[in-house]
């Protein structure tokens, strides 16, 4: 049995929503149950100098969503399709020993995985109504005592992280050169959600966005400097300052901070480097790896340990990923020319059974610990039955 039941005929007469409005509840609860455990995986287990490989294998198609960390294991979303197309939300728990269990949701699509404030799993996604498109935010798992909640509209942005009492999402409209940031902040008391705000994240726009400490921190270019702000989780500004860099633009956000050096990884004709920003907005550059070729898009990076982070990549030869502590290169691992992925600073080959992959995700599992999610490209009609995921440790 689902966990609502629709009431066909309930309406809402709010056709244009306000920032911070909520929908009206169109799901009435029949119960909150938690979710079944199912064996529909086929797995197998490889211990490798680079760490544990796990496949996981099924009968039709496997579709790859996200994955997060679930305390000291990997907790990942996938479609997984029936022979008559249709298909089911499943959720699989991988441990860092390459161990399984996996659970189906009753109903919904587009899911976003997030972490409250106190650690718990939450999920949010779409469940089936024949005239709205609402999204619900439970956890994925011990609903037993909670109610349904009110739906909302979908927000597309991503999670990015905890700040006080709020579980923080962001959104950058990469279609308009106008259009402010959006910022979701779900507000947590006592354990369960109290209310979500949704903020207009004021001008300029095309912020990438860090989290620590309980603070948040926005940076963007801004004519011919950079603008780094410090907002609450109601988007208010709290300080701000300009800085120059001697690179024109950076990929990423590895650390942020008014009180302390910041780093910025960029990249230039294929040189990967680190830009440090300190307290006073004086800067200087490392150059940490010329791999030669340019990245297409890199993602944000994840963070594993005190100072240190895990970015992907790729670009127009294949795809990869790299390990950074402040400014030090600790590992990079590219797939170009390779059946697997060759650490670049070693010369050492991760071989795999397949070729032409795709990183889906990377989380953080234990300190200095991470799983890498990947699938097989496939062509035509073919269709993907398999993930294989690495658990890896850097010593």
């Amino acid at each position: 049995m689902s966990f609502f039941r629709k009431i066909l005929g309930s309406k809402t007469n709010k056709e244009d929503h306000t920032d911070g409005e909520e929908l009206e509840n169109v799901y009435c609860l029949i119960e909150m149950k938690n979710i079944d455990k199912i064996d529909t995986l086929e797995t197998t287990v490889e211990r490798t100098n680079f760490g544990v490989i796990t496949t996981l294998l099924t009968e039709v198609e496997i579709s790859a969503k996200d994955s997060i960390s679930f305390g000291t294991q990997s907790l990942l979303t996938n479609y997984v399709y029936n022979e008559n197309g249709s298909y089911n939300l499943v959720y699989t728990i991988v441990g860092i020993d390459g161990t399984i269990e996996s659970f189906v949701e009753d109903d919904g699509i587009l899911p976003t995985q997030f972490l409250t404030p106190d650690g718990e799993n939450y999920i949010s996604l779409v469940p089936y109504h024949p005239d709205k498109e609402l999204e619900i935010s439970i956890p994925v798992f011990n609903r037993e005592n909670i109610d349904l909640p009110k739906g909302n509209r979908p927000f597309v942005g991503d999670f990015v992280g905890v700040s006080n009492q709020f579980s923080i999402f962001y959104d950058v409209d990469f279609w308009s050169d106008t259009k402010p940031d959006k910022m979701l902040a779900i507000e947590f008391k006592n354990g369960v959600i109290k209310k979500k705000h949704n903020i207009k994240v004021q001008l300029p726009r095309d912020n990438k966005i860090f989290i620590e400490n309980n603070e948040i921190h926005l940076l963007t270019k801004e004519g011919n400097s950079w603008l780094h702000r410090q907002i609450d989780e109601k988007g208010n500004e709290i300080r701000q300052r300009r800085f120059k860099t001697s690179s024109k633009f950076f990929l990423q956000i590895l650390s942020l901070s008014f009180n302390k050096r910041s780093y910025l990884l960029a990249q230039e004709k294929g040189k990967i480097s680190i830009e440090m920003v300190d307290e006073n907005g004086e800067n200087s550059r490392m150059e940490l790896l010329d791999i030669k070729d340019p990245f297409f898009n890199t993602w944000r990076p994840v963070k594993i340990a005190e100072d240190t982070f895990v970015t992907r990549f790729n670009g127009e030869f294949g795809n990869g990923w790299f390990t950074t502590k402040n400014d030090l290169l600790l590992e990079i691992f590219y797939s170009k020319g390779e059946k697997g992925y060759k650490n670049l600073l070693t010369e050492e080959v991760l071989e795999l059974k397949r070729s032409n992959l795709v990183i889906s995700s990377i989380n953080k599992t234990q300190d200095n610990s991470y799983a890498v999610v990947f699938y097989p490209m496939t062509e035509g009609r073919d269709k993907n039955r398999e993930l294989i995921i690495l658990n890896r440790k850097i010593e």
